[in-house]
């Protein structure tokens, strides 16, 4: 296979496990840091809009008027434009923590971070959740919860 994001889904899904079959170690800091410094999209589902408004007592219109964006059809959360802050990034902290959208409850189990023990280490350096002294993911838990979009 080229694809290296297939060729991490067809290892989970086979008898040959991935590098990370023992595990690893993770446990969110709500530090904050997945939510900004690069440009991106958080794509939303009409359902996590859903949450998001009763979460925030508003209207679903009301969340996709001021927090998402249009992009090739989908829904994504807006972002700021010159820091590239998550828009619901408040005082470091995701202020939606309770119902954020799946693609921020998967990370760091995405396939770009899972793809080589280098790429792990990539996360890590700006992830502080990934270090010695978190808790030992399973190989189950993370292949229950990677994110391939």
């Amino acid at each position: 296979m080229k694809n290296p994001a297939l060729q991490v889904l067809s290892e989970v899904h086979s008898e040959k496990k991935p590098w990370y079959k023992d595990g690893l170690k993770f446990s969110c800091t709500q530090c904050g840091k997945c939510c900004t410094g690069r440009p991106g999209y958080t794509w939303v589902s009409l359902d996590e809009i859903e949450a998001i408004a009763q979460f925030l007592q508003i209207s679903p219109n009301e969340v996709v008027s001021k927090y998402l964006r249009k992009i090739e059809g989908k829904w994504a959360l807006l972002e700021n434009s010159s820091t590239f802050d998550c828009v619901f990034l408040k005082d470091k902290k995701c202020s939606i923590y309770e119902v954020r959208p799946h693609q921020c409850r998967t990370f760091p189990w995405w396939l770009q971070n899972l793809q080589s023990e280098e790429d792990w280490q990539k996360a890590k350096s700006f992830c502080e959740g990934i270090n010695e002294e978190a808790p030992l993911v399973s190989f189950q838990e993370i292949s229950e919860n990677l994110h391939s979009e």
